[in-house]
């Protein structure tokens, strides 16, 4: 991740400059007269998405709606000129280039993933198949670098903000930039945690403010993992209150050889790879990039059994063709470049719109932990899909983190 001073400061620069050509050509339009609404994708307290076919270009986009009583100028700018300076990465959601405002909103426009998010598709309890799950993750991880490569840190590394194109993870995009700031950012707190907060900003006796730092994207993401592969939360709250937390601390820092009975699933080499993201000591954590070194490795016992069973005879062809696919896949992603001087072609105006981390559907995961309601940090409401989805609960903490 490393990169000089001077190509860091120019990145910052044409962050500004996105800033300034968006507030100097945000025009005051009419959504009906421009946009075909098709239904609403998501609401909540300061803002919503709607999916809308555009008049002219006849594309299928996502409007994302944000309050004015409740955003900044400054923050939309923000937000959509940083979502627009990542979409190049093909695994970032694109960008159609649209900004505008209403009396009452200032609007953009975003791709939008027919397939939900993430947290629509994994099975409470049980978790996604490793073969999806690892495709998922790669194409993440690929994303989160992307983005740390360019001095951004995502801060809201969660499932709603995973976009899926479809149900078997074979494209799936980053979302939600609301919150991303720079690395070194001083930010302020905000009292409460989710299950994906790092635990040096769940101190509450730490008053004082924080600087942005790529870790707690790690630490959010190894959550993510572990939320993919089982269907649970490993804990509520990344705190010694936290008696499932407590527990993988003691096994992380060796004071016990026992593995935590929720993390029992997970094969050596998968373990290995959680301490080294989920270390408690935030300057100890590794790159997300370390995760592609585990690929080769089964990560679930369950997994790794089956695939002893395969080298018997007793081969499955849906997972030897699930597992065709993903050795296809790493080998493409492998092939992508993350040089930040070699922008990433993205196809652009084809599908869908993203729902900015805004809830759509109804069912949650269940919590090792606690029975409290699910919460987000965009407070969102999902509206039902007209498909449907699969029931199920995930319960966690309401009280939630944010450093602004």
């Amino acid at each position: 991740m490393s990169s000089s001073p001077l190509g860091s400061r120019a990145n910052m620069d044409i962050l500004d400059e996105l800033q300034l050509i968006a507030a100097q050509n945000l025009e005051r339009l009419e959504v009906n007269k421009y946009y075909e609404v098709i239904r609403e994708l998501g609401k909540g307290t300061y803002g919503k998405v709607d999916l809308v076919i555009h008049k002219i270009r006849g594309t299928k986009m996502a409007l994302k709606f944000l309050k004015k009583k409740t955003t900044k100028l400054k923050s939309f700018l923000r937000e959509y000129s940083i979502s627009l300076y990542m979409s190049p990465c093909p695994f970032i959601i694109n960008m159609f280039g649209i900004a505008f405002e209403t009396d009452e909103y200032y609007v953009f426009a975003q791709e939008y993933a027919l397939a939900g998010d993430l947290f629509d598709i994994i099975p409470p309890q049980v978790g996604l198949p490793e073969a999806i799950a690892k495709r998922c993750v790669h194409q993440v991880a690929i994303a989160l670098d992307y983005l740390h490569c360019r001095k951004l840190v995502h801060r809201d590394i969660k499932p709603e903000n995973v976009l899926i194109f479809d149900r078997e993870c074979r494209k799936v995009k980053l979302s939600d930039f609301g919150m991303t700031r720079r690395a070194g950012s001083p930010v302020k707190r905000v009292s409460g945690t989710i299950p994906y907060t790092a635990p040096e900003l769940c101190d509450a006796s730490r008053h004082e403010g924080f600087c942005v730092d790529y870790s707690t994207d790690v630490w959010a993401f190894g959550v993510l993992l572990f939320c993919m592969l089982t269907g649970n939360f490993p804990w509520e709250k990344a705190m010694p209150s936290d008696t499932f937390y407590q527990e993988f601390i003691r096994w992380q820092r060796r004071r016990t050889s026992a593995v935590p009975s929720q993390w029992r699933r997970f094969t050596e080499q998968a373990l290995r790879m959680f301490r080294r993201l989920l270390s408690v000591e935030q300057d100890r954590r590794c790159s997300v990039k370390e995760v592609f070194s585990y690929f080769s490795h089964s990560w679930m016992l369950d997994a790794e059994n089956d695939n002893n069973n395969c080298s018997t005879g007793s081969t499955n062809s849906a997972s030897s063709s699930g597992e065709e696919d993903e050795e296809l896949l790493v080998e493409r992603m492998k092939q992508q470049t993350l040089s930040s001087h070699s922008p990433m072609a993205v196809e652009r105006g084809s599908g869908g719109a993203t729902k900015g981390g805004m809830k759509e559907s109804v069912h949650h995961f269940v919590s090792v932990s606690t029975t409290s309601s699910v919460s987000s940090t965009n407070s969102y409401e999902r509206i039902p899909r007209e498909t449907g989805s699969p029931g199920g609960r995930m319960l966690v903490a309401t009280p939630i983190e944010i450093c602004v």
